[in-house]
């Protein structure tokens, strides 16, 4: 077997790989366009962003880094829709945002829908609507 068919037989599928996860890579949603709100909390204290999005449902403390974890639900207004003689369920629906904060700011935010399959943040920039931006 040729050097140049050694590596086309052993860079090809790497090629593919690294080609695949790029594409994946390219889904998620750009997170500052969309979320202006979870932009503004980043550098913000672990003070100041308890002053302006309440305190967390749980926090966990490793050393250097703190993630805390807030939850938004849906308001049962939002969860039904009326009909024409009755009103018809939705799916019950919040936002988990989850927040690391390294030598006490905020580093990264991110939001997950819940369910999954719902796919609306919206609840999620409601938590940190009080949080001004720099």
């Amino acid at each position: 077997m040729t050097d140049a068919a050694i590596v086309i037989r052993t860079g090809l599928p790497a090629f593919a790989f690294l080609l695949a996860l790029a594409a994946c890579a390219g889904l998620a949603p750009p997170a500052s366009e969309d979320h202006p709100n979870q932009q503004a909390v980043i550098g913000k204290t672990k003070q100041e962003l308890f002053a302006c999005a309440g305190n967390p449902i749980s926090e966990k403390i490793k050393g250097d880094r703190t993630v805390v974890v807030y939850y938004r639900e849906a308001s049962v207004l939002e969860e039904s829709f009326p009909g024409p003689k009755s009103s018809y369920a939705m799916v019950h629906h919040g936002c988990r945002a989850t927040v690391v904060l390294d030598r006490d700011r905020v580093t990264g935010v991110r939001y997950e829908s819940v369910p999954s399959s719902y796919r609306d943040e919206s609840h999620c920039e409601d938590i940190f609507e009080r949080c001004p931006g720099p």
